[in-house]
């Protein structure tokens, strides 16, 4: 798995508009590796919303790519293109 992190908060429709956009331009996406202490069992214990606040923000903005070392590099530029030019549009 290959994950940046968007600036999502700064992101018009945050990382779900990326997500979009990039699945209508045939790449997909997803998401892993959310702010674990925001998962139900860790809230049984006690952990609540801004408590880490960094954790948060890095979670929200999680965005896995499809990259991988078999790709063929006109493959990896096209991901990398579409990615760049959709955080450009949706910068605000």
């Amino acid at each position: 798995m290959f994950q940046v992190v968007l600036p999502a908060d700064r992101l018009t429709g945050g990382r779900a508009a990326v997500m979009e956009a990039m699945r209508a331009a045939g790449i997909g996406t997803g998401v892993h590796y959310p702010a674990i202490h925001l998962f139900s069992y860790y809230r049984s214990l006690g952990w609540r919303e801004g408590m880490l606040p960094v954790a948060e923000r890095i979670g929200r903005g999680v965005l896995t790519l499809p990259l991988f070392p078999a790709m063929e590099a006109v493959d990896v530029e096209r991901v990398c293109a579409r990615l760049a030019a959709v955080c450009r549009e949706l910068a605000s």
